[in-house]
């Protein structure tokens, strides 16, 4: 059998190696028919630039209305509120015209219990999406971290029933 050479790539480090240890090597033999006689040229990747166009008509960027970008900021706002209270910034007494009660209830508890990685340090915002649920309610997603770890956020926001009044946050959810 005629010796052919098989020139593997390293894997990328998708972990980073105990402290005191030398990276894995793998030192499994490998099949010496692996890369001979493919039958078919190699498919390009994702990110080679050498992608085939894509059929239809370009894409344009969909330009959100006055009103989700309102709720994105008071999103923004209100979530800031939220995790000063419960990183006992800010008193549970601030939120109460911003929250339902049932909310502030849960706020208010959270910033007298011990909170999962508070230790970690102060929750910052990472990302806040919204999202129309239904008339007057957005529905807002996004994350946080404290210190190294992210996490998830999830609320309701509803809008006010009078002219002129604002959104209330009426469900939060932390993970």
């Amino acid at each position: 059998m005629p010796h052919t050479e098989v020139r593997l790539d390293r894997l990328p480090a998708s972990e980073p190696p105990f402290e005191g240890t030398a990276p894995a090597t793998s030192t499994a033999p490998v099949a010496p028919h692996a890369s001979v006689g493919r039958l078919s040229a190699r498919r390009p990747g994702p990110h080679t630039g050498r992608s085939p166009e894509r059929l239809g008509p370009p894409r344009t960027a969909v330009r959100p209305d006055p009103a989700t970008i309102a709720a994105r900021a008071a999103a923004d706002r209100l979530l800031r509120g939220v995790f000063e209270v419960i990183d006992r910034r800010r008193a549970p007494s601030s939120l109460r015209r911003a929250v339902s009660p049932a909310v502030l209830g849960m706020v208010a508890a959270l910033a007298t219990t011990d909170v999962p990685g508070r230790a970690a340090g102060v929750a910052v915002i990472r990302t806040v999406h919204v999202r129309p649920a239904a008339a007057g309610r957005m529905e807002v997603f996004g994350s946080y971290s404290r210190g190294e770890r992210r996490f998830a956020v999830a609320a309701q926001l509803t809008l006010g029933r009078t002219a002129g009044s604002s959104w209330t946050v009426t469900s939060l959810r932390l993970s």
